[in-house]
């Protein structure tokens, strides 16, 4: 579960960036930071949940991970709705209003608490030597037999 919703969490993501809404709210280098650091958290989270029937720490470990997604996507929702008031304000002139500014303030730092949260679970994944795996391989592959006994590769 948590390997789906980070995937979907990471496609948002740079969808923001692309769309430079990081630097319209002043967060790019925060949002480019965070998926980094997600992308290689990614790497090993199919290990990760195939392991976790077995240890606690892990399936703890992933349930933190899972909560942190959910944050972050809390997170860009909130800058893709207000960057598309942003878009639909009648007027330029008050770009620079009060409240834009605040607004502003707020995202940056969320982002950049979020950002250490993230480093830290980053950091734990450590201490369950996990394996990395390629993201664009195929999930899983499984060999078969032929009639004469040797084993066919499929996917």
């Amino acid at each position: 579960m948590a390997e789906a919703f980070l995937q979907v969490v990471l496609d948002n993501l740079s969808s923001l960036i692309k769309e430079e809404i990081g630097l319209i709210l002043g967060v790019d280098v925060e949002m480019k930071k965070l998926g980094s650091t997600l992308t290689t958290i990614q790497a090993v989270l199919e290990d990760a949940e195939d392991k976790q029937l077995e240890s606690r720490p892990i399936r703890d470990w992933l349930q933190k991970l899972t909560a942190l997604a959910y944050e972050i996507d809390d997170i860009l929702d909130e800058c893709n709705t207000h960057v598309s008031k942003l878009k639909n304000s009648p007027s330029k002139f008050n770009r620079y209003n009060l409240k834009k500014i605040l607004y502003r303030h707020n995202i940056a730092r969320r982002m950049k608490q979020v950002n250490q949260k993230v480093e830290v679970v980053a950091a734990e994944r450590g201490k369950f030597h996990l394996r990395e795996i390629p993201i664009d391989r195929p999930k899983k592959s499984f060999t078969c037999l032929t009639r004469d006994g040797f084993p066919v590769e499929q996917v």
